[in-house]
């Protein structure tokens, strides 16, 4: 049964934060760190609330985890539905977070999830379209395999428009890749210490870019001076580490979970980004996300796509910095292209192209071949 705890607020002072799958394993860890800290992000004198707003299918889990997460003494109205109340969680939506669908389990590749979590965003994209003013929703795509459920909800949108081009709302669907890159600068900082016996206070940031599953996953730990000081034997390492770190988690719970923690936290830093944005704390921001580099029409989606195409062999979806605003992604940054080594550009890339290819190509043939 839908419930809500009142807010009296008008709605075009409301921010509203909608977590698909908000049971489940990351979806109970994003809510709590939103309904604790995302509140800081207001400014001192406003009239402006965030609501947060919870679904899951689950209906016994979401009201237990819901009314736990309510008594918490923060200035965040909460609301939560189930089953097929999802309607009244999306309405007057800001920002979509989507952690549903079934999580890894041991032996499965992102790849093995794809035909269960691909039906459930197809769903879900149905609801949002119904549900969401297109005009303006960001969603933020966290459901595994990423690579293959972007593409699954940008085809799925086209399709359902059906040569509606006003909407924009290609320009504001993200994957969450931002845990390659917590990952990248956790583990540089641990290798680094250890090189030099200096503990420091910061975190180095690594850029991550292409996709987000195995070798399609690229760290650029060459564009971070931190790593300097590392052999090469340990540079791979981490690489590898950084490809394959779900793996690493997966294992470490002995097949009883997967990585829920790390990537809450990863999520929330993304959705920390889209909170300013859409407050006005920022009228731009910048950050690495997987995201179509063509419109609806297959043009260049915004300034700076078409010379990334070109030197990404025409890849439709990649993870790469890029400014957006509020009308979505404005433009993307294809430099960092010109500053990789030759391991990166001649091993790493191709690699990591070839298999975001297919991955693509998985998620726009199961739109068509469900259509």
């Amino acid at each position: 049964m839908p419930h809500q705890i009142t807010d009296n607020s008008n709605p075009s002072e409301q921010i509203k934060i909608c977590v698909l799958g908000a049971a489940g394993g990351i979806g109970q860890s994003l809510s709590l760190l939103l309904k604790t800290q995302i509140h800081y992000l207001l400014p001192s004198h406003t009239n402006k609330s965030i609501n947060l707003s919870l679904y899951d299918i689950n209906e016994e889990v979401i009201n237990g985890v819901a009314t736990d997460l309510s008594h918490i003494d923060t200035p965040i109205n909460m609301s939560w539905y189930a089953g097929h109340s999802i309607d009244r969680c999306l309405q007057d939506a800001n920002i979509v977070v989507i952690p549903a669908g079934m999580p890894r389990k041991p032996g499965m590749t992102r790849d093995d999830l794809f035909n269960i979590n691909a039906g459930i965003i197809k769903g879900l994209t149905d609801s949002i379209y119904q549900h969401c003013d297109l005009s303006k929703v960001f969603v933020l795509v966290i459901s595994n395999p990423v690579n293959s459920l972007v593409p699954v909800m940008h085809y799925r949108f086209k399709q359902l428009l059906n040569g509606k081009t006003d909407t924009g709302i290609e320009r504001r669907i993200f994957g969450i890749t931002k845990l390659d890159i917590v990952r990248a600068s956790t583990f540089l900082k641990s290798e680094y210490e250890t090189a030099t016996g200096q503990i420091s206070s910061n975190m180095p940031f690594v850029p991550v870019i292409g996709g987000h599953s195995g070798e399609t996953i690229l760290p650029l730990f060459s564009q971070n001076n931190w790593s300097h000081v590392l052999p090469n034997e340990v540079l791979q390492h981490l690489i590898y580490r950084v490809q394959y770190g779900g793996d690493e988690v997966v294992k470490a719970k002995n097949g009883k979970g997967s990585a829920t923690l790390s990537m809450a936290h990863a999520a929330f830093k993304c959705v920390q980004d889209f909170v300013n944005l859409i407050l006005g704390n920022a009228h731009e921001i910048d950050s690495i996300n997987f995201a179509t580099l063509r419109d609806f029409q297959e043009r260049p989606i915004t300034q700076g796509a078409e010379k990334l195409l070109n030197r990404i062999e025409n890849t439709a979806f990649f993870a790469i910095p890029m400014s957006i605003n509020l009308q979505g992604t404005n433009s993307v940054n294809y430099n960092l292209l010109n500053n990789l080594n030759a391991h990166e550009t001649n091993e790493l890339l191709p690699l990591c192209l070839t298999k975001l290819k297919k991955n693509i190509e998985s998620g726009k043939v199961f739109i068509e071949s469900s259509a």
